[in-house]
């Protein structure tokens, strides 16, 4: 990592700068390419494939593009970005080594935002993306013009990254490769403390050590906020840390805070104990209570967060959620559960062997959440599929034998049967962070 990176203080202009970013179609570095193309810079950048987030890219026209990765994208001065998904024999990363560029990872270029602006920073293992989100949304819509860089699309598809004018920062802090613990932060939301990153660069062995890392971020914050779960996990660890409990309400999407009522746009309760710790960082801003409420109320939802696609031929409704850890599968289903008087039937497309292998029984049972789950193969990610043959989706379905499992490898069959078992008062939940998404153009009608 280049001392550069280490040593950007955010006084020095980013006009004039030239950036190129080597896998700039993931969530989180397309976010930062935007916001560093808005404060003035020259970027450019590749990727393998397309991506939602490579195309809202192209949409705005502020940054050069390319699909397929190669040395002549390469500039010939300044500096190259990668993120831990990019590895170092990354034609364009040996290109850039061999010609002397600025090497920064994805989190340097991050930290160096942080040192520019009063920096809220969301951790936690399940709703960091929804959580920004709605922070930044409330925010931005009390007036105050927050800089933000989140990991999902608004609905309907907008931009997840902006450069504001009101000298506030608000980004997801990811955990699972330590790199948070580098960001400069003013204030901290603590969504929850879980195991999730098992095969991860971080190497972490136990919820414990997650722990550690979450309350290491977390310390030098002016102010610091968690849920009720993430307080029982780090009170020893942070005495000063915060809590937001909502209470309940008589409707099924609303809560309770400070006397408070407010409403949400998101089923399901994590939302709403997610939504509790954006409220009272608002407050802490000086937002009024009517402007967070207003805000609340109207928020769009990000893609692939339990986002309705449409319905089917028999008027079957069709959600697509990223859920890829057993506490997200088991939160989206209640959540599909509160909206539905009919049958909530999955669809689950595992995502990597390690985790897989790692959450096999978790899996199984969140899944009984559901009244009927489809299981499609393992999406292998980064992993070699010729290095896990021992682990499948099959695992899951034998953990628990008496479950109603349907184990289905061809998707065009996958979605003929769906199309079938699913009747007008059910959901169909298409769960996984894969490719599992697309099976949602087949199943959806008009």
């Amino acid at each position: 990592m280049s001392a550069v990176g280490e040593q950007f203080d955010g006084s020095l202009p980013w006009s004039g700068r030239r950036i190129h970013f080597v896998g700039i179609g993931g969530c989180g570095m397309s976010g930062l390419a935007l916001v560093a193309a808005q404060l003035g810079a020259t970027v450019s950048g590749s990727d393998a494939k397309r991506s939602i987030f490579f195309d809202s890219l192209a949409g705005t026209g502020l940054i050069d593009l390319h699909i397929g990765q190669s040395a002549d994208h390469l500039p010939a001065a300044g500096e190259v970005v990668y993120s831990s998904a990019i590895r170092p024999d990354n034609v364009e990363r040996v290109t850039a080594h061999q010609r002397g560029l600025t090497e920064l990872h994805r989190s340097a270029l991050l930290a160096q935002l942080t040192r520019m602006n009063r920096t809220i920073a969301v951790a936690g293992a399940h709703g960091k993306t929804t959580t920004a989100a709605l922070l930044a949304y409330v925010l931005d819509h009390a007036g105050l013009e927050p800089t933000y860089i989140v990991g999902g699309l608004l609905r309907p598809p907008a931009l997840h990254a902006r450069a504001g004018t009101g000298g506030l920062l608000v980004i997801e802090a990811d955990e699972s490769d330590r790199s948070l613990l580098d960001y400069d932060v003013d204030i901290a939301l603590v969504t929850n403390v879980d195991l999730d990153h098992v095969g991860d660069a971080a190497g972490y062995e136990s919820k414990d050590d997650v722990a550690d890392v979450l309350s290491r971020f977390a310390k030098s914050a002016d102010f610091t906020i968690g849920s009720q779960s993430a307080a029982d996990d780090l009170a020893e660890r942070l005495p000063q840390l915060k809590v937001a409990v909502p209470g309940r309400t008589d409707k099924p999407a609303s809560f309770l805070l400070d006397g408070e009522t407010y409403d949400l746009s998101l089923p399901g309760w994590h939302n709403a104990e997610n939504a509790a710790l954006v409220v009272r960082v608002a407050r802490e801003l000086g937002c009024s209570a009517d402007a967070i409420r207003a805000a609340l109320a109207t928020f769009p939802g990000l893609a692939r967060r339990f986002e309705l696609r449409g319905q089917t031929v028999t008027g079957a409704r069709v959600f697509d959620d990223y859920a890829h850890h057993p506490t997200e599968v088991a939160a989206v289903l209640q959540a599909a559960r509160s909206v539905t008087t009919g049958r909530v039937i999955a669809v689950f497309q595992p995502h990597l062997f390690s985790r897989t292998q790692q959450f096999t029984t978790e899996f199984a049972q969140a899944l009984t959440l559901a009244d009927l789950t489809y299981l499609e193969p393992v999406y292998p990610a980064r992993e070699d599929p010729a290095a896990w043959t021992h682990v499948s989706s099959l695992n899951i379905a034998a953990a628990l034998p008496d479950a109603v499992f349907r184990y289905m490898t061809d998707r065009a069959d996958l979605a003929s049967d769906l199309t079938t078992e699913a009747q007008t008062d059910d959901v169909i939940v298409l769960v996984g962070a894969g490719d599992v998404t697309l099976l949602a153009e087949q199943l959806v009608t008009g």
